[in-house]
């Protein structure tokens, strides 16, 4: 059965954790079988079965940076490549660093192609800027890449101000030695001390109509958000679901054998905060126009 493949190779990716000499082989035979898979059945089919593998891979990053750099430049693989980059983007959507990668064992145009492309899917910005700033690691002699890896630094610095810089500014981040990001690091130093210092105008400020009309806005689309994940929540099929409103502690009941005892819990503010690119707020057709040629790796 195609199942039983796919778990095959899913063991496989998970014993090379420990061992990541045989990577190329495993992600070309996870390639193959997808295709096959695509061709016999359908792209969804494909995905479903592929998800434990996929998730191994988005998890590693010798592994994300081969099975990405394969399929997000091939053509027929590009269904495969967007699942793998939300995967990867999930995993490090509240990363303090950029990630890493080693491409030393992928060919120079075909590593550039999938940072453009990684841009141009809106991935989390912990992945995209951590390919980008590879680039410039991983060759460093040469023209092209260092050219490639600061024009899409440029990118972010413009799209993902807030979060680049929050990136770059770690002092945990893999790249403080790169001349590259520290320079670009300088540049949103400056930025957000040039923007700090400008007077605040009060007449712009929203009138307090504006600022209820705004939260009735948020709030109303924050229901809507918390709607669909409920409608499509897994654990929402098995567990009994229990609203407190203003409490910081609760009390709950549990069965051991014959007995039923309580146990008090603590409850704390749980939030994701994700920085949207700034061209969808002030000019979404340059934004649009962006992403095409990002596509198509025009990076000048």
């Amino acid at each position: 059965m195609t199942t039983n493949q796919f778990y095959e190779i899913y063991r496989k990716l998970a014993a090379l954790r420990t061992d990541a000499g045989n990577c190329p082989s495993v992600i070309a035979e996870l390639t193959l079988l997808c295709r096959e898979t695509i061709r016999t059945s359908s792209p969804e089919e494909c995905l479903r079965a592929a998800d434990n593998c996929l998730y191994e891979i988005g998890h590693s990053a010798p592994l994300f940076a081969l099975a990405l750099s394969c399929w997000l430049t091939d053509k027929e693989c590009i269904g495969l490549a967007k699942a793998l980059a939300h995967e990867a983007s999930v995993c490090h959507l509240q990363a303090e660093t950029p990630q890493a990668y080693d491409l030393s064992s992928i060919d120079e145009a075909r590593a550039i192609l999938a940072a453009s492309r990684l841009c141009a899917l809106h991935v989390s910005p912990a992945v995209s800027l951590g390919w980008a700033l590879s680039l410039a690691t991983t060759y460093p002699a040469s023209v092209t890449a260092i050219n490639a890896a600061s024009a899409l630094l440029q990118h972010h610095i413009e799209e993902y101000p807030r979060t680049t810089q929050r990136l770059l500014a770690s002092p945990e981040s893999p790249f403080t030695s790169l001349e590259l990001a520290n320079t670009a690091l300088a540049q949103l130093e400056q930025q957000e001390n040039h923007l700090n210092g400008l007077p605040v105008l009060r007449e712009l400020a929203m009138t307090p109509e504006m600022r209820l009309m705004y939260a009735s806005l948020k709030r109303s689309e924050n229901r809507e958000i918390q709607r669909h994940s409920e409608e499509h929540s897994i654990f929402g099929q098995f567990f009994t679901k229990q609203h407190f409103k203003y409490a910081n502690k609760t009390a709950v009941e549990f069965s051991v054998g014959d007995d039923v005892k309580e146990t008090t819990l603590e409850m704390t503010p749980f939030q994701i905060e994700v920085e949207l690119p700034i061209t969808w707020h002030t000019d979404p057709l340059s934004g649009d126009l962006t992403r095409n040629r990002l596509w198509k790796g025009e990076l000048e």
